[in-house]
């Protein structure tokens, strides 16, 4: 409960600065502050043969923030210009992913980060992930100060649309992300 506690600070401090940068004033801060969290702790056994499984299989989170406790044993991988990279952990920090929601809610300025888990060959890893988004029922959709004069690049989500897309599409990559990316119409050619 401790830690839930202090994670959920770091995600509202973060959260603050967030909307900052985006020019958002932090009257919504409130709204993080009612939402939801999710701890979710894995552990991956020695695996003999790493090079047939992997521990986790590439993915986008679906929240705004993800913020992850590790051991000291390499495992996580960031994909950065279509090359896997392995993120060295440090013992004691937090790395903090960036989710769908925030890529939505930001108008694209944020970018979800897709990521995977490999298994090692002698070591075991574990890990404690703190995932945080807006409550269950809200609407996620970039303020209107974000998308003043631009194009809006993602239809308003929630989590319900989220589950019934996990539940019926494949799972794998950012392809809910990609579910709900605006199709620009262009207009029909004229034929003389």
């Amino acid at each position: 409960m401790s830690y839930a506690k202090h994670t959920k600070g770091v995600f509202l401090v973060l959260m603050e600065a967030i909307l900052e940068t985006l020019g958002v004033g932090t009257g919504m801060l409130h709204e993080f502050q009612q939402g939801t969290q999710m701890l979710v702790m894995n552990h991956f056994p020695p695996c003999p043969e790493p090079e047939l499984v992997l521990g986790m299989p590439p993915h986008s989170d679906y929240g705004f923030l993800t913020i992850l406790l590790q051991d000291k044993v390499k495992g996580l991988q960031v994909q950065h210009d279509d090359h896997w990279i392995t993120v060295d952990p440090i013992v004691g920090s937090l790395f903090v992913n960036v989710g769908d929601h925030l890529e939505i809610f930001s108008n694209g300025r944020y970018k979800s980060v897709l990521h995977r888990v490999l298994v090692n060959r002698s070591k075991s890893r574990s890990s404690v992930a703190s995932l945080h988004s807006l409550p269950f029922d809200s609407v996620v959709r970039p303020p209107p100060e974000i998308v003043d004069g631009e194009e809006r690049l993602y239809a308003d989500t929630d989590f319900a649309s989220f589950l019934n897309y996990m539940t019926s599409h494949e799972t794998k990559h950012k392809h809910f992300l990609e579910s709900r990316k605006v199709v620009a119409v262009l207009p029909a050619a004229k034929i003389n």
